[in-house]
């Protein structure tokens, strides 16, 4: 397969030129690769585009009605500025000389202009392209805020998240990443908020991504991570444009990418993990029982099937007589330990969930349901698995579904059976042992060279809005990813109007 050299040029010679292009275009190959020669202001032209990329309506009414109807410039003014400036009616169009540049914008869906006499081309934006148009989150759904997220249109992405922070600070920023198929990027993030030298930092690890092609955001995300061998994942994933400006608000950098309907934001901490879109949405006290009630559910996922194997192998002595009894009745007539029974019982819970993600629509909750009341009513019948087990294995299962990020919930599966494995093998000193190890790596990881755990560990000034949420009118600040200058959302009293008559006057 031939490619265009990085220093091929496009010289005015409309013959020469257009053979170029053809070739590496391959024209002669691909039948949806468009070349369209005519004739315009007595010179040779032709439009280059593919079809079903770019609009057929506007290439012919932009580009081709005003050329066949121009005349030719009276005066020695250049031909790329005669036409920018009196014959073309399109605001976005850009010359190039560069033949690689050339074919890339074409196969993004532009249209390119070359003109016998005329150095280099002009490129006209096009985009004709079908699309999903945004609709409801599928893996983010709130009870109560907006129900609109993102599609695979970078250029509908970034409107949406411009449609809800209306303000010039917001910047966008167009970058490229693969060396042979360039994806296109948009790092978006709030001028004197976001930190300089987080977004260098960002744009640098991009532009040393040294990879031919970034098929999706996940892939990028394992390009720019801080730690790829750690269990958490270090950036945080979006599909709905509000959180998105929440995360602007914060002093964190978003990654749109084209072909994604998921957004980036980074850096990230550990809480972002733990936060569900509408907590905000929520009167105070109702965000704050509901998180604490995750917390809940991510420890009683970690913690309880490791706790249950301690106490019912290696230190019975910790349950009471009539729970004991329970547990060795029903023991007595299955064939596998209760250590083995766990842990089976927690791969076949996670096959399940795999298996009704996977398939489509209400099938895939009819086997989830299907496998986990049918299988584990008959193991318990067949005298395969104790009942007690099915609980432990449920409850913890209900635990890692409160979990709001999918990939947050991946990890504490992957976590659960490392506790419970160490848990078989030595009780309680095992499992306080990987919860220590646990905890020790959470404190050590970094996402753009920004503590995760903060502003826990290592402690720094937050926004009151963690694990517990305080009223919005006492959350003043912007929080720890911020610059310091720009710590302060509010300045002074946000409910001014509660205020006593005397100090509202200024008596």
């Amino acid at each position: 397969m031939q490619q265009a050299p990085e220093n091929t040029v496009l010289v005015g010679e409309f013959q020469r030129d257009l053979a170029l292009i053809r070739r590496y275009a391959h024209a002669e190959e691909s039948e949806d690769v468009i070349i369209h020669s005519f004739r315009a202001m007595g010179r040779d032209a032709a439009v280059i585009y593919v079809d079903g990329l770019a609009d057929d309506r506007k290439i012919q009414h932009f580009l081709l009605t005003p050329l066949l109807g121009a005349a030719a410039p009276a005066d020695d003014t250049p031909l790329d500025t005669y036409l920018t400036q009196y014959v073309l009616p399109l605001s976005a169009l850009s010359p190039t000389a560069q033949l690689p540049a050339l074919l890339q914008r074409v196969f993004s869906g532009d249209a390119a202009l070359i003109l016998d006499a005329m150095p280099g081309a002009l490129i006209a934006d096009v985009k004709g392209f079908a699309h999903r148009a945004p609709g409801e989150p599928i893996n983010e759904s709130v009870v109560m805020g907006p129900h609109e997220g993102f599609n695979e249109s970078l250029r509908d992405n970034v409107v949406l998240i411009r449609r809800l922070m209306r303000t010039p600070r917001l910047v966008s920023e167009g970058i490229s990443i693969g060396n042979e198929i360039p994806s296109r990027l948009c790092l978006l993030h709030l001028d004197g908020v976001a930190r300089p030298e987080t977004l260098e930092e960002l744009k640098r690890r991009i532009a040393g991504c040294n990879i031919d092609y970034v098929s999706s955001i996940g892939m990028l995300e394992q390009l720019i991570e801080d730690r790829p061998f750690s269990l958490l994942p270090q950036c945080v994933a979006t599909e709905r444009p509000d959180r998105a400006v929440s995360f602007l608000n914060e002093g964190q950098i978003l990654i749109v990418m084209e072909n994604s309907p998921t957004v980036l934001a980074l850096p990230a901490a550990f809480l972002h993990l733990f936060h569900a879109p509408d907590d905000t949405a929520l009167r105070w006290p109702y965000g704050t029982f509901l998180r604490y009630l995750r917390l809940f559910g991510l420890l009683i996922a970690l913690i309880l099937p490791g706790l249950f194997i301690c106490l019912t192998v290696y230190h019975p002595e910790g349950m009471s007589l009539s729970l004991l009894t329970s547990v060795t009745e029903s023991q007595e007539r299955v064939p596998f330990s209760l250590f083995t029974s766990t842990l089976l019982m927690l791969l076949i819970f996670s096959l399940i969930s795999e298996a009704g993600a996977r398939v489509p629509g209400a099938m895939g909750s009819s086997i989830s349901i299907v496998g986990g009341l049918i299988l584990g009513q008959a193991a318990v019948e067949a005298d395969l698995i104790s009942p007690l087990v099915i609980i432990v294995v449920a409850i913890s299962g209900l635990g890692s579904y409160a979990v709001p990020v999918f990939p947050f919930t991946l990890a504490l599966r992957i976590a659960q059976l490392a506790l419970v494995f160490l848990s078989g093998l030595a009780g309680f000193p095992g499992l306080i042992l990987g919860a220590f190890l646990l905890l020790r790596h959470l404190c050590g990881l970094t996402s753009l060279r920004t503590p995760f755990f903060a502003p826990i560990a290592p402690r720094r000034v937050a926004n009151p809005d963690g694990i517990a949420r305080l009223p919005v009118w006492r959350q003043r600040l912007r929080g720890m990813l911020a610059q310091q200058n720009a710590l302060h959302r509010i300045n002074g009293v946000m409910r001014a109007w509660d205020r006593p008559r005397e100090e509202r006057d200024g008596n």
